[in-house]
């Protein structure tokens, strides 16, 4: 049962979190490449009726109570806004306002005079609405895309039963409106203004490029783990459909702990029991995290802020699951420090996956964003397992080979058993099942079993549980045994 190669000796050489980081990473990405992928691949749907090419006219409040830090904020905003946008598929054309309205970028204008225009924008008059509305009307009819109105604005219009009803009447030619509040922009005002609360986003002074990212959501329709347009797939199909996916990352995760987990002691890889167990628990668990982070998802895709709690709330669902699950494969892993170790991972692993999904393609982002949730899972599992235990049993097979097993009331069984977690050899008359060792009483206890004492050399062995005080070793055949208890 003693590896020898080099590699396998490199590897017996790390310490257990490293290891379970490895093998949490490994599995997790493994599953994403070969499961995962594919899945969202099969089941993903053409952009539907809202999501096909869109005419949209972003209108900016450029009033006077917009100057200074607020309209430099909105100005970068619109900036990535814009360049952003895939104007091969799109149109997309800019209006600012104060007490009149004008056209600074058509649907014909080029990127570099769209962000010039932007950037020379200044301040001044009072908040005409109305005259947005209209001039963005006109530039609508000439487009033969879904049409789209996204105002900006950190206050209330001039004539506010007016810019109301001229709103309704927009709707009403189906032309959808979305706004984007920040200041003193009366929420319950623009409510009517967009006909729908789910058409608004609030944003605090310091997050209106977010708002702005948010409100692009809304617009071409996203999924908790897509950046592009997707279709419409419902409620439960949405839900099913990312919690598959994360099923599928919690179930290459299980396995490849379970994997690490008995690596470290020597045993064989994966049982058939252990597959099914460990595997069936994972996907559950994936599941259940992923659902419930689309479910939070879905609403609050329009506060950014919210958005990124959900997400967060999925992961850590999902990690403290998995992590739950661990405790029954990791001998002694309290079921409470394993959930710890699972919501600790999980929030890692989400953090690290939702920054690079920022900066990388769609794909790669999750790829690479698996690996680091499942390296976060392991991680925290065995540090956790490391940090908390009172006792623990120092497993040396060879002089420069050693493993550790944390003691409780659960027995860690010796034999030449496949059940057995430390093995003793068969062909060096071990029995399958020889001895055990566990706390009891807060004493480190070896009991022997009882079947020993049909073998020759154990049958005038009288004394089969024996008291272990820390520092107390043992030898079985090549493999020695040290107890180390903090009393």
């Amino acid at each position: 049962m003693v590896r020898t190669s080099r590699w396998s000796s490199w590897l017996n050489r790390l310490p257990k979190p490293i290891l379970f980081g490895l093998c949490g990473g490994l599995g997790c990405f493994a599953a994403a490449g070969i499961l995962g992928e594919p899945w969202l691949a099969l089941t993903r749907q053409p952009p539907s009726q809202e999501t096909r090419p869109q005419a949209l006219v972003l209108l900016i409040d450029t009033s006077a109570s917009m100057g200074g830090a607020r309209l430099e904020e909105v100005q970068a905003a619109a900036s990535a806004f814009v360049s952003r946008q895939n104007l091969d598929r799109h149109d997309l054309a800019l209006i600012n306002f104060g007490s009149q309205a004008d056209i600074i970028a058509n649907f014909n204008t080029g990127e570099t005079e769209r962000l010039r225009a932007i950037a020379n924008l200044g301040t001044s008059g009072e908040t005409n609405f109305i005259a947005a509305f209209n001039l963005g009307e006109s530039l609508l009819q000439q487009s033969d895309f879904t049409p789209n109105l996204l105002l900006f604005t950190d206050g209330g219009p001039n004539n506010t039963q007016a810019a109301a009803q001229r709103a309704e009447a927009l709707r009403q030619q189906e032309i959808n409106l979305f706004a984007i509040a920040t200041g003193d922009a009366n929420i319950a005002y623009l409510e009517q203004i967009t006909g729908d609360r789910d058409r608004l986003v609030y944003a605090d002074s310091g997050d209106i490029e977010n708002a702005f990212i948010a409100a692009e959501q809304l617009i071409y329709q996203q999924q908790l783990v897509e950046s592009e347009a997707t279709g419409d797939y419902g409620l439960l199909f949405g839900l099913l459909r990312i919690g598959v996916w994360t099923g599928f990352l919690a179930l290459g995760t299980s396995l490849a702990l379970i994997i690490g987990q008995n690596y470290h002691l020597r045993r064989r890889l994966l049982s058939s029991q252990e597959a099914l167990y460990g595997g069936a628990g994972g996907f559950l668990a994936g599941l259940t995290g992923g659902a419930i982070a689309q479910l939070a998802f879905l609403p609050s895709a329009n506060f950014p802020h919210l958005s990124w709690l959900a997400r967060l709330l999925g992961w850590t669902v999902l990690g403290t699951l998995v992590g739950g699950g661990m405790s029954v494969f990791v001998p002694n892993l309290p079921l409470r420090n394993a959930l710890l170790a699972g919501l600790l991972g999980g929030l890692l692993g989400a953090g690290g996956f939702l920054l690079l999904d920022l900066v990388a393609s769609v794909i790669v982002g999750r790829l690479v964003g698996a690996w680091i949730l499942g390296f976060c899972l392991g991680l925290a599992i065995a540090l956790t397992e490391t940090l908390l235990r009172q006792a623990m049993i120092s497993i040396q097979w060879t002089p420069n080979e050693s493993t550790t097993l944390t003691l409780g009331r659960e027995p860690i069984h010796l034999g030449s058993s496949r059940q057995a977690h430390i093995y003793l050899p068969k062909d060096q008359g071990f029995p399958p099942q020889f001895a055990s060792v566990f706390l009891e009483n807060n004493q480190v206890i070896l009991e022997f079993h009882p079947s020993i004492q049909e073998q020759e050399k154990y049958q005038n062995m009288k004394n089969l549980k024996q008291t272990l005080a820390d520092g107390s070793r043992r030898k079985f055949g090549d493999i020695l045994l040290e107890i180390h208890h903090k009393n």
